[in-house]
């Protein structure tokens, strides 16, 4: 959507008018003051500007923005024909309208030379001061128009090149979906292959032991045990499934104040038998950043699988540490999350926000905690990285706006 406050609509500005300019050109002072005064009134935003010479034109429309040009004809020096014939050979002055000011009788031939020379229209003296104001005030109007035009014709540019920008920023985010729906569907059909075929394969057997009439009820009813796992895997599978694509397209609209410490006591009292099997020790320091603008479930969900995991996958060398904290950086709040665990290879970091990713499968589950942690928090215009090393621990950095 384009950010209208950023673009500036020549049409809706309200601040007053830019001041027009005119040059008056003739050799004689009183002929140019008397002008000025038969054509400036007390309300116009008209700004006269005087040249005795030819030359001296020349050097004004050269430096200044001029609505037009009423060019005295007969002046020593460079006449008005020749002054007129520099503009229009400029590129910066040849759309400047000039207008002749002219005692030279109205059927002479010099007129033709006039036009020639490039201007638009003649006034002759004596001047009327009823015409002369109606030229003067309708060039003026044009160049005003002009100017809005090209107001318009530049808001028009701008707008354009901003829905150019958001288009291509659309079509990278569509592009980037779509990939991702790809490996969704992908990874789904792939993982979902396993226990249908291992139910199919529970069931065969169960069928054949059932029409045996020498099986056991005890061979049947572990048969069933297995089957009923199964189902329970695969239930787990559409289950974070969904997660993952409620993960991807939610809209957050319950964002408030939430403490830090609190959404971890919550989170404490879902794993406590976790943390007590385990007899994992998690310190916490959120004297940084106590509290964040965030969505409830979303903030727990992070903080559950960073610190579930963290635990889960704890070396059986020595007892879990896991270390959690916050640091307020500018506009965001930097969560860190760091354990004492079995650590990840380099060459495997990569794959830990991965669908369906298991980098150790002597932990249950179905590899989607992370993938959930990393697209709420791009969703919600942060990022998330790590740091590991094999056989040390791993150390999450989760930077989220609020």
């Amino acid at each position: 959507m384009i950010n209208k406050a950023q673009i500036k609509n020549p049409f809706q500005d309200e601040a007053a008018p830019q001041e027009v300019k005119v040059l008056l050109v003739d050799d004689r002072e009183e002929n140019l003051i008397s002008l000025e005064s038969l054509l400036a009134t007390e309300d116009d935003k008209i700004k006269y500007l005087f040249a005795r010479s030819g030359e001296e034109a020349l050097k004004i429309a050269l430096k200044e923005e001029l609505a037009l040009i009423l060019l005295d004809v007969q002046m020593p020096g460079m006449n008005g024909y020749e002054v007129a014939h520099y503009l229009r050979n400029t590129s910066k002055t040849r759309g400047i309208p000039i207008i002749f000011v002219t005692a030279i009788d109205s059927e002479t031939s010099r007129m033709v030379e006039g036009f020639e020379a490039g201007a638009v229209d003649f006034l002759f003296k004596p001047l009327h001061p009823f015409i002369t104001k109606a030229k003067v005030s309708a060039f003026v109007d044009f160049h005003l128009q002009k100017k809005e035009l090209e107001q318009a014709n530049q808001f028009v540019l701008n707008i354009n090149r901003e829905l150019e920008e958001r288009v291509k920023e659309r079509t990278r985010e569509l592009t980037k979906i779509n990939n991702e729906l790809d490996n969704f569907v992908y990874t789904a059909s792939h993982d979902l292959k396993a226990p249908i075929n291992n139910i199919e394969g529970l069931m065969h057997l169960l069928r054949d032991r059932i029409l045996n009439k020498d099986t056991e009820q005890e061979d049947t009813a572990s048969l069933l045990d297995l089957v009923h796992d199964s189902i329970e895997r695969f239930k787990n599978t559409l289950r974070d499934l969904t997660e993952v694509a409620k993960a991807q397209n939610e809209e957050v609209t319950d964002e408030s104040k939430i403490s830090f410490e609190e959404t971890l006591d919550e989170v404490k009292l879902t794993i406590a038998e976790l943390i007590e099997k385990s007899n994992a020790e998690i310190i916490e320091d959120f004297s940084g950043a106590p509290k964040i603008n965030f969505s409830r479930k979303n903030l727990r969900s992070i903080i559950y699988n960073l610190v579930s995991n963290a635990i889960k996958y704890s070396s059986p060398d020595r007892r879990p540490e896991v270390r959690i904290s916050t640091v307020k950086q500018d506009s965001s709040v930097l969560l860190k999350v760091q354990d004492n665990g079995l650590g990840i290879k380099k060459e495997v970091q990569g794959k830990v926000f991965g669908m369906f990713k298991r980098l150790h499968n002597h932990v249950e589950g179905t590899g989607v905690g992370m993938a959930i942690v990393k697209r709420i928090v791009e969703n919600n215009g942060g990022s998330i990285g790590l740091e590991s090393e094999p056989g040390k621990g791993t150390t999450f950095f989760v930077h989220l706006k609020g």
